[in-house]
């Protein structure tokens, strides 16, 4: 390769377009690394340790409530194709928590983190899926053990979710500089939200705003900077205080009833 040549490239890996795209990609694949760390938990926590969790309710309830269904139409004590879907539910639940944590972890202290998301998951999961009324937490026996882990699956969730996403994001940083990263990584990083996009609005509002997003960053509109900013820190965390406040007075309610 002659002098020429090789100024030739190297103005073309260091041209504006070239920059793009390598930081695109390189944004996506740190993105991508913090999605599938929540994916594994929402498979691992939610679905694998929500069904264990089923199957040790039916150990401890009356043998009569085998092969009943769930309030959710799941049927008790058996494996079947429902299993897989349960899993498959909280596998992209799991990712909906991911996104949810990536566009607010700058809102919370770095060591805090674990703890927060932890209460704020055991509060909002716990009043999402505790409710009197119907089989799921009438019959099992005893109702307490049931809703003690069906609060500490969602917080589980919530700490661990937040520990790994951050553990890889930050494998990531050390680990591959952006002059590096290619458009495969960028494709990993959006195929669950791609996935998501199918079946529902927010997964399609993700994968439309956040290259909206970042391209608005880019060209100089300070928008990770004021997300960032301290006003907007403190409302957020105040509108996070809210949510959890309100969705554990709900869950109170619900346990009262249920006991």
């Amino acid at each position: 390769m002659n002098d020429d040549t090789s100024k030739e490239v190297a103005s073309q890996e260091h041209s504006p377009a070239t920059s793009w795209v390598r930081d695109a990609a390189w944004d996506a694949r740190r993105f991508g690394r913090g999605i599938w760390a929540a994916i594994f938990c929402g498979f691992l926590i939610g679905g694998v340790g929500g069904r264990l969790a089923m199957f040790v309710l039916r150990l401890t309830s009356d043998p009569s409530l085998k092969g009943r269904l769930t309030d959710d139409g799941f049927e008790i004590g058996s494996f079947t194709g429902n299993t897989f879907f349960l899993v498959a539910l909280c596998t992209a639940a799991g990712l909906l928590g991911g996104l949810f944590y990536l566009v607010v972890r700058g809102w919370l202290p770095e060591r805090g983190r674990p703890l927060m998301m932890a209460a704020f998951g055991g509060a909002v999961g716990g009043s999402v899926v505790i409710h009197p009324g119907g089989i799921d937490f009438t019959q099992p026996d005893p109702l307490a053990l049931a809703i003690v882990m069906f609060i500490a699956l969602p917080a589980l969730y919530g700490a661990a979710m937040s520990r790994l996403v951050d553990r890889w994001i930050a494998r990531a940083d050390l680990a591959q500089r952006p002059e590096h990263a290619g458009a495969l990584g960028a494709v990993v990083a959006f195929a669950p939200l791609l996935g998501l996009a199918i079946i529902g609005p927010i997964g399609l509002a993700t994968v439309v705003l956040l290259p909206a997003g970042w391209f608005m960053n880019r060209r100089g509109v300070p928008i990770e900077r004021l997300w960032h900013s301290r006003a907007v820190t403190l409302i957020g965390r105040a509108a996070m205080a809210g949510v959890a406040g309100l969705a554990a007075f709900v869950l109170a309610q619900d346990i009262t009833r249920i006991l």
